[in-house]
């Protein structure tokens, strides 16, 4: 089953060069995400009162071919592929403008039982067995991200606070892509084009929690860490910028 839906972009989803990139499409990702669960009847929005269950997000992977203007609607296309486990599904997403691709991908994610702290199988919520979508999205698989802070340099601190905050208490995902982006400043994005984004969630954090975040360049990679006031590995992301001349 394949949830799809036509947006016009807004300028509050804008990059600082006015165009809609990484930050406004993974905007468009969880939007989509959370959409499709909440149609099926199995989003975040009910199964926590229904269940006592919620969904966790646990990484992203995003590339961005070509940034949005405002000049017309995209096409958003997501769909859950057929899963292999009986805990864990993931989610892909296609952005395009009349038939070209402006971004795609993927996230992982499974069903954590609030009272129990342990992931649960999908048949704890009766999740539907046939949905799942038998369509091809050339998406490399997860990388093991490093979660080390040796080599790297402290990059600034953030105190999390009640607009970090979602429905389960801790700091929405989403957050971290801005918590990622906000380690360098507008001069460094001017020659570091985004070409692909990878996110992996390590650890819930909650209001009132300080996160250090890290950052290490090496050519097109920029890899980044956030670790809490134990230094205990909280999140990790690496960007990747487009090559020179593409």
């Amino acid at each position: 089953m394949i949830f799809e839906k036509q947006y016009l972009p807004q300028f509050r989803e804008a990059d600082r060069d006015g165009y809609v990139g990484l930050r406004g499409y993974m905007n468009y990702f969880q939007d989509m995400a959370t959409h499709y669960m909440h149609n099926l009847g199995k989003g975040n929005d009910t199964i926590p009162e229904k269940y006592g269950i919620v969904w966790m997000y646990t990484k992203y992977r995003m590339q961005v071919f070509k940034k949005a203007d405002f000049t017309g609607e995209i096409k958003l296309e997501t769909w859950v592929p057929q899963w292999k486990l009986s805990s864990i599904i993931h989610q892909n997403l296609r952005i395009s403008r009349d038939g070209e691709e402006y971004a795609r991908g993927t996230l992982e994610c499974c069903l954590y039982h609030l009272e129990k702290k342990r992931l649960v199988r999908l048949k704890e919520i009766e999740f539907p067995a046939n949905i799942a979508e038998n369509r091809d999205l050339a998406m490399p698989e997860f990388r093991k991200l490093p979660t080390e802070m040796a080599g790297m340099e402290y990059a600034y601190t953030h105190k999390i606070r009640y607009t970090d905050l979602d429905k389960t208490g801790h700091m929405t995902n989403l957050k971290y892509v801005d918590l990622f982006l906000n380690a360098s400043d507008s001069g460094f994005y001017e020659n570091f084009q985004i070409e692909e984004l990878e996110l992996h969630f390590l650890r819930q954090c909650y209001e009132k929690e300080v996160l250090h975040v890290y950052k290490k360049r090496d050519g097109r990679r920029l890899s980044l860490l956030a670790v809490n006031d134990d230094k205990v590995p909280c999140a990790a992301a690496e960007l990747l910028g487009r090559k020179e001349g593409a």
